[in-house]
């Protein structure tokens, strides 16, 4: 068990590089301009890392641990939930390539994408950032922490998708609107 701070943190440092990585890429194209974003990545931002600090914090609260305890298995258990989550944030930036953004922006001529991912939900993205909070209270093992990770951030991410929406309805359309009709917003089939 001494070693998993160091192993949950190396993994939590691995998904800021990629996320840094996002935004320099942004910049070095030209893109991620924040004019329609209505400051939703700063919002996120702080929501995920906010979110994240304070469950560390909480992680010490004995009362509020898992059932049994901490144990190895719900660690490793946390941190594969990471990694899925990750892997998904992944495949949709990799799937929507150029037109993937840090901000909420469109270009000319944008069509919808429906491949990959995209193909059950519309923010696979997002819905990735959410496993990697879960993934993280999960390896915390404690029932506050896990509900701090995942509600700061849930509630700056449907913020943005309301905001996405909104930008993608008015620049792409009925596509997009059809679009929004055959699929969910974060959970294939649910919701």
């Amino acid at each position: 068990m001494t070693l998993y701070p160091i192993i949950l943190t190396a993994v939590t440092a691995i998904w800021v590089a990629f996320e840094i990585w996002l935004v320099v890429r942004d910049r070095i194209r030209g893109k991620g301009k924040p004019a329609k974003d209505r400051g939703t990545l700063y919002f996120n931002f702080i929501a995920i890392v906010l979110g994240l600090t304070l469950a560390g914090f909480l992680n010490g609260k004995s009362r509020y641990f898992f059932p049994g305890g901490r144990s190895d298995t719900g660690f490793w258990i946390g941190i594969a939930i990471m990694v899925l989550g990750f892997a998904l944030r992944i495949w949709a930036v990799t799937t929507l390539g150029a037109s993937f953004r840090t901000t909420v922006e469109t270009h000319t001529n944008q069509a919808v994408v429906d491949r990959g991912p995209y193909r059950l939900i519309r923010h696979p993205s997002y819905s990735g950032l959410i496993l990697m909070c879960i993934g993280d209270g999960v390896a915390l093992q404690n029932w506050l922490s896990l509900a701090i990770a995942v509600i700061l951030p849930l509630v700056a991410l449907l913020y943005r998708i309301h905001i996405e929406e909104q930008t993608l309805v008015s620049s792409i359309g009925s596509d997009y609107q059809k679009y929004q009709s055959k699929t969910k917003r974060l959970i294939p089939w649910v919701w």
